[in-house]
C-alpha cells in the first residue's frame, strides 16, 4: 500500500501549484501517484537486471474545497499531513497562518475527545477498569487542546496514545511543514521560510524549503534540464524528493527492497517492525506463513549480483521472527503453505 500523504495548510500557500509539482502534472481530481526516488533502488536494478523495477510510491491528495468540516475530515484519511506555509507574495506572515490553521484542527479534536469523554466517564463512574484509563488520557488531551495545543506535541505511552486512536485525531497525525518561498530566497527561503522551521522544530517535525512554482516547472523539463536549472538556485536535489525524505523521518517509516530477475521493488514500512509484519507489507498472508528472512545489504548484493550469488556464498543473515528490519535491508522471505 502506498503512503498517504494530504496536502494542507492556509488558504493562498500555494497548496495546489504543490501537489503540480509532485505528481509532475499527472494526478487527477486532486490524487496522484508518485514513484519515490531512491538511488539504492537504481544500483539494485542496474546489478541485478530484473523484468520489471518497482519504486516506493506515495498517494498525494489536495486539498478538497468544502467547510472546514470536509477539511477536517480529509486531513484525518492520511498517514502524514505536508503543511504548506505562504513565504511569498507581500508581507508573508506564515506562522500566523499556519497557527490560525493549526486552531481549526485543535477544535475538531477537542470536539471529538469531549464526545469521547462523555461515553467513557459514565463507564468510569461505573467503576471499569478499561474505562477509568482512557477517560484519564482523555481529560489531559482535553486540557491540551484547550489550550490550543496539538496532541502531537504531548507525549504518550504508546497505550495511552492507542488509546486515542479511536477518534481518529488529526492533530497527532506526523505532518512536515513546506515554507513555499519567493524563488529569489532559494535555497534557504529566506526569513519567512526561518520562522517556519522555527516552529517545525518547536513541535519536532521536519521543514523544507523551496519554491512550488519553480517544482512544477522543473517538473516539466528533461532530467538533464532539471539539474542544470537546480544549480543555479543552488538547489541538489528535487523538491519530491526532499518531501519524500521527510515524510518517511516523519511518519516512522524505513524502505527496505527485494530483488530478483522477475522485480526490484522498494517496499515502505514502519521503524523497527519485525520481520513478520514487514513481510505483511508483500502480502497479508505472508505474517502468517513466516518461517525466515534471508538478509543483506544494498552494497554486497550490488557486488555479488544476485541473490542467489549470495546464497550460494553463504553470505545470507538468516534472521527469524524477533529480527527488526531495516532501512536498506534486502530482503528473501522464506514463508510456508
Amino acid at each position: 500500500m502506498p503512503v498517504n500523504v494530504a496536502i494542507v495548510g492556509p488558504a493562498g500557500a500555494g497548496k495546489t501549484t504543490l501537489f503540480n509539482a509532485l505528481t509532475a502534472g499527472r494526478g487527477a481530481d486532486g490524487v496522484g501517484m508518485v514513484d519515490v526516488p531512491d538511488a539504492r533502488l537504481t544500483r539494485l536494478a542496474g546489478a541485478v537486471k530484473p523484468a520489471k523495477t518497482t519504486p516506493a510510491q506515495v498517494r498525494v491528495e489536495d486539498t478538497p474545497p468544502g467547510s472546514r468540516a470536509q477539511r477536517v475530515a480529509f486531513a484525518r484519511q492520511a498517514d502524514v499531513l505536508v503543511k504548506v506555509a505562504r513565504c511569498f507574495g507581500p508581507e508573508p506572515q506564515p506562522v500566523a497562518e499556519l497557527e490560525e490553521f493549526a486552531l481549526d484542527l485543535v477544535l475538531a479534536d477537542l470536539g471529538s475527545v469531549e464526545k469521547r469523554l462523555d461515553v467513557v466517564g459514565k463507564e468510569a463512574r461505573a467503576g471499569k477498569k478499561d474505562a477509568i484509563d482512557e477517560a484519564e488520557v482523555l481529560t489531559v488531551a482535553k486540557q491540551h487542546l484547550d489550550a490550543g495545543q496539538q496532541l502531537r506535541t504531548m507525549t504518550f505511552e504508546p497505550e495511552q496514545r492507542a488509546m486515542l486512536l479511536g477518534i481518529f485525531p488529526v492533530t497527532l497525525k506526523p505532518a512536515v511543514y513546506v515554507a513555499n518561498a519567493a524563488e529569489e530566497l532559494l535555497p534557504a527561503g529566506g526569513e519567512p521560510a526561518a520562522k517556519v522551521a522555527m516552529l517545525a522544530m518547536a513541535e519536532g517535525a521536519p521543514s523544507i524549503a523551496l519554491s512550488a512554482r519553480l517544482e512544477a516547472e522543473l517538473a516539466e523539463l528533461a532530467p538533464e534540464e532539471q539539474a542544470e536549472m537546480r544549480a543555479g538556485y543552488a538547489i541538489d536535489e528535487s523538491g519530491l524528493g526532499r518531501i519524500a525524505r521527510a515524510v518517511w523521518d516523519a511518519g516512522g517509516l524505513i524502505t527496505y527492497f527485494t530483488a530478483g530477475e522477475p522485480e526490484v521493488r522498494a517496499w515502505p514500512c514502519e521503524r523497527d517492525a519485525p520481520a513478520p509484519i514487514a513481510a505483511s507489507k508483500i502480502h497479508t498472508d505472508f505474517e502468517k506463513h513466516f518461517i525466515r528472512a534471508e538478509v543483506t545489504s544494498v552494497d554486497e548484493l550490488v557486488a555479488a549480483g544476485s541473490m542467489e550469488a549470495l546464497r550460494a556464498a553463504g553470505k545470507l543473515r538468516i534472521e527469524g521472527r524477533d529480527y527488526r528490519v531495516k532501512d536498506g535491508d534486502v530482503i528473501f522471505f522464506r514463508i510456508g503453505r
